[in-house]
This record gives C-alpha cells, sequence and structure tokens, in this order.
C-alpha cells in the first residue's frame, strides 16, 4: 500500500504548481499560463478562455469527489486521506476507474493542443515540461505507453496506464507513466502515514 500511496501522492506534488502542499485553482492556473506561455501562438484568445473553463472544471469535479468542492481546495493530508480511504476493497475499483478516467480527459483538454483525440511525442514532451516532471525517461515512458506503436497516444493507451499506475501497489508497474516518483522524502512520506493512523 505504501508504494500506492507514493504514486498518488507524486501525482499531487506534479499538480501543486505552486508548491505549497494544497491543490486549488491557483494551480490549474499555474500550470494553464506555463501551457500558453509555452506554446506562444498556439491559442487564439478565444481558445484559450475554453481551456481554462473545461480544465478548472475538471478540477472542480476531483474536488467534489474529494469532499472539498466548497473550499475549491484539498491539502495534501486531505489527498492522502481520500486515497487512503479509496483504497478499502469496497471503494477501490470504482475511485480508480473514476480518477483515471478524470486524468485522462485533464490531460487531454490541457495537451492534445491540435485536438485530434491523440497525444503525440511533442504534446506528451510539453506535459513533462508543464508539470516539472523529470524529463529523463520521457522516450522510455512515451514507447512504453504507446501499446500500438503508431507514435501516438490515445484515450483509450493512457487510460489503461494510469488506471494500472494507480491501481497497483507494486512501485514497478507503470512506475514511468509521470517519472520515477522515489525522489519521495521518505521521512515526509512516513510522517503522513503517522497522522493517519
Amino acid at each position: 500500500l505504501e508504494d500506492k500511496i507514493k504514486k498518488w501522492i507524486f501525482f499531487f506534488y506534479a499538480l501543486d504548481a505552486n508548491r505549497d502542499g494544497v491543490l486549488e485553482p491557483v494551480d490549474i492556473e499555474e500550470i494553464l499560463d506555463r501551457l500558453v506561455q509555452s506554446r506562444k501562438g498556439l491559442f487564439s484568445k478565444g481558445e484559450e478562455k475554453h481551456l481554462r473553463y473545461i480544465t478548472l472544471k475538471s478540477f472542480d469535479r476531483l474536488l467534489i469527489e474529494a469532499g472539498s468542492g466548497k473550499t475549491r481546495r484539498i491539502s495534501i493530508l486531505e489527498w492522502v486521506r481520500l486515497i487512503n480511504k479509496n483504497n478499502e476493497p469496497d471503494n477501490e475499483s470504482y475511485f480508480i476507474r473514476w480518477f483515471s478516467a478524470a486524468a485522462v480527459r485533464f490531460l487531454f483538454d490541457l495537451f492534445d493542443h491540435n485536438r485530434d483525440g491523440f497525444i503525440d511525442f511533442d504534446e506528451f514532451e510539453t506535459l513533462y515540461k508543464i508539470l516539472g516532471l523529470n524529463r529523463a525517461n520521457i522516450i522510455f515512458a512515451f514507447k512504453e505507453l504507446d501499446i500500438n506503436r503508431d507514435g501516438k497516444l490515445s484515450k483509450g493507451e493512457l487510460y489503461n496506464a494510469i488506471s494500472d499506475y494507480f491501481s497497483s501497489s507494486n512501485a514497478a508497474i507503470n512506475g514511468y507513466v509521470f517519472g520515477q516518483f522515489r525522489n519521495l522524502d521518505n521521512q515526509y512520506v512516513n510522517k503522513l502515514f503517522t497522522v493517519l493512523l
């Protein structure tokens, strides 16, 4: 279970753009700003406005599921409690399926720039850059995710990989999806577990 929770914590920190230990709309806004800045001229003002709207709407769905819809924020401790609760046998499969689908929608909303229903290598590289992920294993990750070897990632390929990533307590299962999560400070993770128990 500890490796599984570490994967979720790693994903939390990928979304926590300002690194303050709380996920809130300002983090999503910062990710969107990085995206727009990195791809100057790619989005018209209308497209940028629509992208902000659908991305923040996806984020709000996550907050509602986490029980933080009113405050529009979730702390790392609330996140770990949510994940711990949803890793109980009765809840696990629903939550992981729901969350994996929500994560894929969110990632495609952000990074499928040409709206062709696929993420190509350039778009995937942008994902790593914008989320501040370690880009050292990006080529390996893309090849592993591209199951049918057509040079692009479909929603199905990404959904299966993310679902396997979040549902497995084995660190090796799809650990490449968002880079190596082993960089997490084990003392910090252990403190979170102590607070939970």
